[in-house]
């Protein structure tokens, strides 16, 4: 009996001593096993919590978009390093002066690409108090000593008495005729308008033939003016779009600068939208004031500063842009970059002779179109 008491004393003692064994193996494993660092502890909460919290990034609205344009622009229009262009300048061949003027007469401006103003001066011998004929050569240098020169002739002549203008007016051109032209399969005739048409009876006008129609959204004031909009416009975007006519808009602008240009864009949004407007065909961009370039002190980078900033902005809520422009002032050096946006060319000739490309023609003033009183401007757009 004792015998087997202790065999199995002897057994359970065993049994312990492995387990005790064990234990201490046990402990000095741990100590040696890997622990995250404090700093490792923190990035994996952070991490835990960061998967716990992100969320897809929000779509920003069209507002945004367009104010997220005009910030970036603003902020890299940067340096543009030494300036070697010299000023546009533009003036006729001849100047005809009656005896005894005080200066010679116009019509000459000239526009740089940085200065807000040029310096204009004339090269030759000339006496406005004797007739005759004086060869002369206008200068035009900028602040960076960049030099245009044009030669024309100084013509005097006796002073005659003031007649009445006569206003030269070009013939009818019935819009029948430009269908029979120009259309193709490849072209549309259209029209533009604004209020200066009156109410327009869009029923007959689409029987009529006319395929698409820009019109006038809104006008500035002058420079630095207010901005309104066109007193017809809501009344023709409606008739126009009943009518089954695809519709494009213009803002004729009198920007200085390219806050002037997003000031015109947001404008241009707000009518839109306010009225629940999409229009079917690009917004346009129409600055006409060169008569008065040299009063509004701008230079040929903030004109062009003005449209990029316009279109850009425009682009970033979701609409297509394109500038209206006349032939003279596209082919003579005022406008920048223009293989990169859209022309709408107004050139009122049997043919358009502007050598860059634009998708659509202005092609005549005097248009006579069904249920249009009076004259209307006729274009053709060329299609893609």
């Amino acid at each position: 009996m004792l015998r087997k008491i202790d065999r199995r004393a002897i057994i359970g003692i065993g049994l312990l001593i492995v387990v005790l064994i064990a234990i201490i193996v046990a402990i000095i494993i741990g100590k040696h096993s890997y622990k995250p660092s404090k700093k490792a502890e923190k990035t994996t909460k952070a991490e835990a919590t960061s998967e716990v919290t992100t969320e897809e990034p929000k779509e920003l609205t069209v507002e945004e978009k367009m104010a997220k344009f005009e910030k970036e622009y603003l902020e890299n229009r940067g340096d543009k390093g030494e300036d070697k262009t010299p000023p546009v300048l533009v003036a006729t061949d001849y100047s005809t002066a009656e005896k005894g003027a005080t200066q010679i007469p116009g019509p000459t401006f000239a526009v740089d690409d940085r200065d807000k103003s040029v310096n204009l001066t004339y090269e030759g011998e000339y006496d406005l108090n004797k007739l005759g004929d004086y060869p002369l050569v206008r200068v035009a240098t900028d602040s960076s000593g960049n030099v245009t020169k044009k030669a024309f002739t100084l013509r005097v002549v006796e002073k005659k008495e003031k007649k009445e203008e006569t206003v030269v007016k070009m013939d009818p051109y019935p819009l029948a005729n430009a269908i029979s032209k120009w259309k193709t399969d490849k072209t549309q005739i259209g029209i533009d308008v604004s209020k200066w048409q009156g109410d327009i009876d869009w029923a007959k006008v689409k029987a009529g033939g006319v395929e698409f129609v820009m019109m006038r959204l809104g006008v500035q004031d002058g420079f630095r003016g207010e901005r309104y909009v066109d007193r017809k416009f809501i009344q023709n975007f409606k008739g126009a779009q009943a009518a089954g006519l695809p519709v494009g808009v213009y803002f004729y602008s009198c920007a200085t600068c390219a806050e002037d240009g997003a000031e015109d864009a947001k404008f241009v949004h707000k009518t839109l939208t306010e009225n629940g407007f999409v229009p079917d065909l690009p917004i346009a961009f129409d600055w006409e004031e060169w008569g008065n370039i040299t009063i509004a002190k701008m230079s040929l980078g903030d004109l062009n500063d003005s449209f990029k900033m316009f279109s850009g902005v425009l682009q970033a809520a979701g609409y297509k842009t394109c500038l209206y422009q006349s032939k003279s002032y596209l082919a003579n050096g005022f406008w920048y970059d223009q293989d990169k946006y859209d022309i709408w060319l107004a050139q009122y000739y049997k043919e358009p002779t502007y050598e860059g490309k634009f998708f659509m023609w202005q092609f005549s003033a005097t248009g006579v179109v069904p249920g249009i009183a009076g004259d209307c401007d006729l274009d053709l757009m060329y299609l893609s």
